[in-house]
């Protein structure tokens, strides 16, 4: 996805709309109407080919638009854990 088809601002509502914001926050940060937030993230959706706004943000992260997806710490953490040595079973006899 090229970033020439956005607009600053659009790429700005969409960043904010990743970190969890809201339409109203974006609009303060931003120093615009909530109504034209509305339509900033409405054609964001759009050249993303999204069906809603969270999945604007997913392929935002997918096409790179946003960058490489956050890292989430508590991702993969369970199946790290109930493996190996320093599994959920550790010092426990096995059963049988």
């Amino acid at each position: 996805m090229s970033r020439a088809l956005f607009t600053e601002h659009e790429l700005a509502a969409l960043r904010l709309l990743a970190q969890g914001r809201t339409q109203v926050e974006i609009a303060r940060t931003l120093r615009i109407r909530p109504e034209t937030v509305g339509r900033l993230l409405n054609r964001a959706r759009i050249l993303l080919r999204a069906r809603t706004l969270p999945h604007a943000v997913a392929r935002g992260y997918e096409t790179g638009l946003l960058g490489p997806p956050p890292h989430d710490q508590g991702a993969g953490q369970e199946e790290h854990r109930s493996s190996g040595p320093g599994g959920p079973n550790r010092g426990r006899e096995p059963a049988g």
